[in-house]
């Protein structure tokens, strides 16, 4: 999901007030994830381990380090995200 500011967009500079969604840039400060997509990591990063188990050594090892990651950003999503507190709606 694009918050877009435009000062702090990376898939355009000069050009227009509107986020390129077709050019979005993994490290933009712009990008507001949800529980959604943190659950989403989560499912590709399974997939990778199934997928891991059927491969030879080095690329194996790869989607290994690769399920590790999605997993990391997903546990730094719920960490760090924001949420109503009970009452407050």
């Amino acid at each position: 999901m694009c918050v877009h500011k435009r000062d702090k967009a990376l898939c355009h500079r000069d050009r227009k007030d509107a986020p390129s969604l077709d050019q979005c840039v993994p490290a933009c400060a712009n990008i507001g994830p949800t529980d959604q997509h943190a659950a989403g990591l989560r499912h590709r990063a399974t997939a990778l381990d199934q997928q891991a188990g059927h491969v030879p050594g080095p690329l194996g090892e790869r989607l290994l380090d690769k399920a590790t990651r999605l997993r990391d950003l997903a546990n730094a999503h719920h960490s760090t995200r924001t949420t109503l507190q009970d009452g407050t709606a």
